[in-house]
């Protein structure tokens, strides 16, 4: 691809001090003026500098060179690049509004630095001169580009990847597109692109012009605008897409599951790869149907990211732990459990929960709940209020461990639901957690027989990172699909001391296509808590995403803590969570902190 320049702009502004009332030699001094004034650089990929010159005006009002003041840039103008003695570097990593400080004793001069940058790059099959087609602000038409992909402001992570821009329109040889984006005043890059048959109407833009974008835009927004030209018809511009990006390094791992695999798979800053091998398959076919079958399903991850917890060769069987800072997890085959599993004869499992320092695996079997050792799968007596034996379903622990959220009373076409994977109703309970493995009576904060009947079946409770609020799904049934029939659902939130459930409607679209909400481990200081959660909804359109297919994706929405105390409707439109596999359906996703390395 070819790159064009970039032009960063200077403007002056000055800050005097009083006179200083040291004796030294600045001791006249009353002002510092930074020449040049107005400098105007250009920026055409590789650094370039602009020396400066301190200019002191005294008492007596004389003016005068100060070749000893000391340089040195503000926080904003860091982010635009560096400054050694006199001489600033514009680096490209940011364009935006910084501040360049000349000190001479006691006496300090400022002026404010704006650096913009315009990237423009040009892909293969593009005529030389292309980009001329396209004027800054083409008009609407009938022929203008539909964008459908990032949503309309969604909340990213200044650590998001970049999205991959998609849109729907024409795909004629010989048609171009300009995909434009922008980061305020400061920023832009430019991608023109040629359509044609294997063009699938989208773009990513590079890491580095990612990065570049973010760091411009600060807390501001940053906007997608497609442009469509052909010979006949020339250029024609949708209206652009809005995404907000917000401080908050959001990282770690994803584990989620493969569903058309039976495999787990991982997330992280490398991208996607398997999380562990999938176990030997099952020689014995008991329960019937699980001979021959080699899976890990029914996933749990520990608070602080180094173990998981999987039901080997489907659900209702033997249970496994599996250490994620041992290297030899995602190399060996099989992958090493903390415990051996020996089969009839390890405890079973369908979901599970670890407590806040991982010493404690909370077992959802069949519809019960009890408390096992992860290191030796030992089961662990309890005391206070005994757990339930039937009729429970979807535990989670709370991460300060005072408390464990799950659904109770679950029933299945009026009676008793056989297993906690399918059920019809259920209620949201809360009860406490102490030491010494001691459980307290349980707290009802969502009962079936007071709620809309499309939401009567709550599911798969999880905990904020502060402890205080549980995020869950709710619909007519507690799957999100089973075989062809696929049921409506929706995310609520809840405070675990109880009071008004809220839907989050933005974060669904106000679609009923969303399921399985965890929280990410991330957030307790920044204004936004994350949720992640998988929805049948269309990623994108049908040549770079998922539309029309209904295949399950994993999403993330921005959960604004300052909405939360209000009772509105805390959720923002969602983002895509990036190296997903459009092929395949995703779902069960859990956010951990990274492992730590044995």
């Amino acid at each position: 691809m070819r790159a064009y320049s970039v032009v960063a702009a200077f403007s002056l502004a000055v800050v005097s001090c009083g006179p200083s009332m040291n004796d030294d030699p600045y001791g006249d001094l009353e002002t510092i003026e930074i020449e040049p004034a107005n400098a105007v650089l250009t920026y055409s990929g590789t650094p370039v500098t602009q020396d400066y010159k301190a200019i002191g005006r005294f008492k007596d009002g004389s003016t005068k060179e100060l070749p000893d003041a000391l340089f040195s840039l503000d926080a904003a103008g860091v982010a635009l690049g560096n400054i050694t003695a006199a001489q600033f570097e514009a680096t490209g990593a940011a364009g935006g509004k910084g501040g360049v400080v000349a000190q001479a004793g006691d006496v300090i001069g400022a002026t404010s630095v704006s650096v913009i940058i315009h990237n423009v790059h040009v892909g293969p099959g593009v005529p030389a001169g292309a980009e001329n087609n396209f004027p800054d602000n083409p008009p609407t038409s009938a022929q203008s580009p539909s964008v459908v992909y990032p949503l309309e402001g969604a909340v990213m992570p200044a650590s998001v990847k970049s999205p991959d821009v998609q849109w729907e329109g024409s795909n004629a040889a010989g048609d171009l597109y300009r995909v434009r984006i922008t980061a305020g005043q400061f920023a832009t890059v430019d991608t023109i692109l040629a359509a044609g048959p294997t063009f699938k109407l989208d773009n990513q833009v590079s890491d580095q012009d990612w990065r570049m974008l973010v760091r411009s835009a600060g807390t501001g927004p940053i906007q997608f605008h497609v442009a469509h030209w052909s010979q006949a018809t020339s250029a024609s511009g949708a209206p652009p897409r809005t995404v907000n990006i917000v401080e908050a390094n959001i990282t770690g791992a994803i584990y989620y599951w493969n569903l058309g695999q039976g495999a787990m798979e991982r997330i992280d800053e490398a991208g996607r790869a398997p999380a562990i091998p999938n176990p030997p398959v099952r020689p014995v076919d008991s329960p019937p149907g699980t001979g021959g079958s080699r899976c890990v399903a029914c996933h749990s991850v520990s608070k602080d990211g180094r173990y998981l917890s999987g039901s080997l060769w489907g659900g209702a069987l033997e249970g496994a732990v599996f250490d994620m800072s041992n290297p030899l997890v995602r190399t060996a085959d099989p992958a090493p459990t903390l415990s051996p599993v020996v089969q009839g004869q390890s405890y079973t499992q369908l979901f599970t929960t670890f407590n806040h320092d991982a010493t404690r695996l909370m077992i959802n079997n069949g519809t019960g709940l009890s408390v096992v050792d992860p290191a030796t799968g030992a089961p662990v007596p309890t005391s206070g209020t005994p757990l339930p034996t039937t009729g429970a379903a979807h535990p989670a622990w709370s991460p300060d461990g005072t408390a464990v959220a799950y659904i109770a009373n679950v029933t299945s076409g009026g009676g008793p639901a056989g297993w906690a994977v399918d059920y019809d109703r259920g209620d949201l309970v809360v009860i406490p957690s102490g030491s010494g493995d001691t459980f307290g009576p349980p707290t009802t904060l969502v009962a079936a027989a007071a709620v809309d009947p499309a939401f009567v079946a709550p599911s798969w409770p999880s905990f904020a990172p502060d402890s205080q609020w549980i995020v869950y799904g709710a619909g007519n049934n507690s799957r999100g699909q089973n075989g062809t029939t696929t049921y409506p659902g929706s995310l609520f939130i809840v405070n675990k001391a109880g009071g008004a459930t809220v839907r989050l409607d933005t974060a669904c679209d106000g679609a009923r296509l969303c399921y399985l909400p965890n929280f990410s481990p991330y957030g307790q200081n920044d204004r936004y808590f994350w949720v992640i959660y998988y929805s049948f909804r269309d990623y994108g359109n049908a040549l770079a995403g998922t539309k029309g297919t209904g295949r399950r994706q994993m999403w993330i929405t921005a959960i604004d803590k300052s909405k939360l105390a209000q009772g509105i409707d805390p959720s923002a439109p969602s983002y895509w969570v990036p190296d997903q596999d459009t092929q395949t359906a995703n779902m069960s996703a859990f956010w951990a902190l990274p492992p730590p390395i044995q």
